[in-house]
């Protein structure tokens, strides 16, 4: 084959990696990625660009497609059933099923109130596995990082809080830019649990031009 493929290039009107230096000092292969619009957990609508340089992401880019074309669903308030609703995409993609189901079953059960009593004990019951859980922690810790927001798991946590129904603070609002900033160097499921982590929808974009609740 001709040697100029490893250089960039197309094959079967694909286009290959190119090369370039990483944080070592060495060469790689760099592909050009995208996340999104339509991922399971993944805010609707959102669309990451970045490059892929050995198993990190570079060069990343956060845009919305047209709010106008996207679902109203995404326009949720910070209730107890909203906070249960995050935490299931959330887990589902951490990779933890069950327990996204035990949360959508509580969100519905709050919201249709037709046994609230059951939905809240299954609200707290699910809150306090997740936050507890020693799996998580090891699988959610220290990824995007960000001043009094904390990290992922922070987060998380702070949803679980709203989840069982205790009164939580704002969390200060985040651009786009700075989530690009946070998945810049991020592997690839780790930028997916941390974007999974953050309030994002076009709403918050409509409503804050320059902002985005986290």
């Amino acid at each position: 084959m001709d040697h100029g493929m490893h250089h960039g290039g197309e094959v079967a009107g694909l286009p290959m990696a190119m090369t370039g230096p990483d944080r070592d000092g060495l060469e790689l292969d760099v592909l050009k990625v995208a996340l999104g619009p339509v991922l399971p957990g993944w805010p609707t609508g959102l669309v990451l660009r970045a490059e892929l340089q050995g198993d990190v992401l570079t060069s990343a880019e956060l845009t919305w497609l047209d709010a106008g074309i996207l679902p109203a669903a995404q326009q949720q308030s910070d209730s107890q059933g909203a906070a249960l609703d995050r935490l299931a995409r959330f887990l589902d993609v951490a990779g933890w099923p069950t327990a996204a189901r035990d949360a959508r079953r509580a969100r519905d059960g709050v919201a249709e109130g037709a046994d609230r009593d059951e939905a809240q004990r299954l609200a707290k019951a699910v809150a306090r596995r997740v936050s507890r859980s020693r799996t998580l922690a090891w699988t959610a810790g220290g990824i995007g990082r960000r001043g009094s927001g904390g990290d992922a798991l922070d987060r998380v946590r702070r949803w679980c809080d709203m989840a069982s129904g205790q009164p939580v603070e704002d969390l200060p609002a985040m651009s786009l830019d700075e989530v690009a900033a946070l998945v810049e160097g991020a592997e690839v499921g780790s930028a997916r649990l941390l974007v999974a982590s953050l309030d994002l929808s076009p709403v918050s974009a409509v409503s804050a031009p320059e902002h985005l609740h986290a």
